[in-house]
């Protein structure tokens, strides 16, 4: 059920780079958008699906990956996105629009998982030169989401100390800390 979708769905930084995602299947994942609730219903994210080699590269270029990783610079070759959506806005996004992007993507993350397709969203890119790059311009990328079948295990933890930074141990099992269900509820 919805528990278990949310156990499975993590931050995927290594993919099967030899299974792609058809173009059908990502336009029913990005079907998603249009479900979700927004702010005054004005329904302000697009996505554009990229699902080509060359626009790939062209966004991979662009993000950076798990800030908490110092000597890991990225996925190999063959690890990496097979897929990205990007989700757009005709403006910067205000409180309203930033909570929308968020329900849109984490909907659109869900419905990947579903799927069996892993996700990692990513704030850390450059707008301009991405924009310029996918021909986009005149909308304002928000968040970048990669797509793909994924090459690694990811488990949860219990957070020991407040200390919530995920890594990898000694295998290359990537561990996310999370706090108990006593650290988030507020009696």
């Amino acid at each position: 059920m919805l528990k278990e979708l949310l156990e499975i769905t993590r931050s995927y930084r290594r993919f099967d780079g030899n299974r792609r995602i058809s173009d059908s299947e990502l336009r029913e994942i990005a079907g998603s958008v249009r479900l979700c609730p927004s702010a005054a219903n004005l329904q302000r994210v697009k996505v554009k699906i990229v699902n080509d080699s060359l626009q790939n590269n062209a966004v991979f270029g662009e993000l950076s990956f798990a800030a908490y990783l110092k000597d890991w610079k990225g996925p190999e070759e063959h690890e990496r996105p097979v897929a990205y959506f990007v989700l757009l806005t005709e403006r910067e996004p205000d409180v309203n629009l930033a909570i929308d992007v968020g329900i849109c993507a984490e909907a659109i993350v869900l419905s990947a998982r579903e799927r069996g397709i892993g996700a990692c969203m990513f704030r850390s890119f450059n707008k301009d030169s991405l924009s310029q790059k996918l021909g986009t311009e005149g909308l304002i990328p928000a968040l970048v989401i990669a797509f793909g079948y994924p090459a690694e295990t990811v488990v949860l933890d219990e957070a020991r100390d407040n200390d919530l930074k995920y890594y990898r141990d000694a295998d290359g099992v990537h561990h996310v800390p999370k706090l108990s269900l006593d650290d988030i509820v507020i009696e």
